[in-house]
């Protein structure tokens, strides 16, 4: 689980240029992140989360800050109590105040109230995809760390089950809280049957001095409103807007040129649309929202992703699993994007700027791969806060599509925040 979020003290002034006016200057931020071991412990003096706190994403200054638990100091890095509840930590240095991360203590004298939790309840059994086991308290609070977890009486390692062998009677998941045994227990069936979810991929070059990018950025903000998202955007600001002039680094401007150089367009026009890494434009003006739904539905089911990623110091580590019901050559791509950016939009005034590319991985034509069924296939890479100068990476997401080189287009796309880990 994702324990620590960047705050950005000073947000983004202004709107921007259609690429011929004043620009402004570049605003100055500072971050301070706080991150944790782990968010949950036992309340009994001894069990303990370590907090670890980060400057403008780079510089350690954990010994150097002042930490506080509830609003009350603390006098070292470590956090232990005897009493049982939630205590909200975070820290300060240099006149900024942290992200807050609240943890729960917990006595673990009784498993009562604690309930055992799958991620989902059918996998499929190729040994890539997986289910997530957790463990939570009635209010709702994460205390996973404090498990252990079995499978039919065995013993996993981790808190995921995955298979190879596939069975017609569902396997039975068990837990212990500090020991002792939880209630209820939960049933995972794994078959090599198992349906995939098929999602669309809708990649947009946009900027916000366009009179006409509403009509797209409309679009997304219905799709974004469903509750299982079948249909996945994300934006690129394209040149000829100064939120990657001003506001990013030179590597993330670089991602967004390139991305117009693989579809064969200018730096600066927008908006223009491309549905699962088409190379051909769409008609923005024709693209429904019920349409692109129906397309996810009845689209091809023979190729899944799963997606992991961490928040370790400056880096997001990311690692893809793709499983695959059918022989095939092709391309993994990664893309870091973020959310909760505002800036004044044509036409709309200021609004937040939903997933907007900061990097791709290992480049916007991908990974090559050769996809064999019934074996998955593993792609890991890296992404460094410091190069695409990431404003909130408690805001990030990771998108993973796969292509088919017999035609280029996205067989599957996933995502999933910073943090999450997500099987097909």
């Amino acid at each position: 689980m994702l324990s620590s979020a960047l705050v950005v003290l000073n947000m983004i002034g202004g709107g921007c240029s259609s690429g011929d006016g004043k620009e402004q200057n570049p605003p100055t931020s500072t971050t301070l992140a706080l991150s944790t071991s782990k968010l949950s412990i036992l309340s009994d003096g001894e069990d303990k989360t370590v907090l670890t706190v980060l400057y403008n994403n780079t510089e350690d200054v954990t010994a150097k800050a002042e930490l506080f638990a509830n609003d009350q100091p603390l006098a070292t890095s470590e956090f232990t109590t005897t009493t049982p509840g939630s205590y909200t930590l975070k820290a300060v240095y240099d006149g900024v105040t942290s992200n807050t991360i609240t943890i729960t203590a917990v006595s673990g004298e009784s498993a009562e109230g604690i309930t055992l939790q799958a991620s989902k309840t059918a996998i499929y059994s190729d040994g890539g995809d997986f289910a997530v086991l957790t463990l939570k308290t009635g209010e709702g609070y994460d205390v996973t760390a404090q498990g252990e977890f079995y499978v039919d009486g065995e013993k996993l390692e981790g808190n995921r089950f995955s298979t190879t062998k596939g069975s017609l009677v569902p396997v039975t998941v068990s837990a212990k809280f500090n020991g002792i045994d939880v209630e209820n227990r939960v049933q995972i069936s794994a078959s090599s049957s198992y349906t995939f979810t098929y999602r669309v991929l809708l990649e947009d070059i946009t900027k916000t001095g366009c009179q006409y990018c509403p009509t797209v950025i409309c679009l997304i903000e219905e799709l974004r409103k469903d509750a299982q998202q079948l249909v996945v955007p994300y934006s690129i600001h394209n040149s000829g807007c100064p939120i990657y002039r001003n506001y990013y680094s030179q590597a993330t401007r670089k991602f967004a040129d390139s991305f117009c150089d693989f579809v064969g367009v200018d730096y600066s026009v927008a908006p223009k649309l491309y549905l699962n890494h088409s190379k051909n434009e769409e008609n923005e003006d024709l693209l429904k929202v019920d349409g692109l739904r129906s397309q996810a539905i009845n689209g091809p089911k023979e190729v899944a992703i799963a997606l992991e990623s961490s928040l370790e110091g400056t880096n997001i580590p990311v690692k893809v699993t793709i499983g695959s019901k059918k022989d095939f050559s092709g391309k993994i791509v990664v893309v870091l994007v973020e959310n909760g950016i505002e800036a004044n939009q044509t036409n709309m005034g200021t609004i937040e700027m939903y997933r907007i590319l900061r990097a791709y991985a290992p480049n916007v034509t991908g990974e090559a791969k050769t996809f064999t069924k019934g074996t998955p296939t593993t792609y890991s890479t890296t992404f460094d806060l410091n190069t695409t100068k990431v404003m909130n990476v408690n805001n990030c997401e990771v998108i993973a599509f796969v292509t088919d080189d017999v035609d280029g287009l996205s067989e599957n796309v996933q995502f999933a925040k910073v943090g999450e880990i997500k099987g097909y």
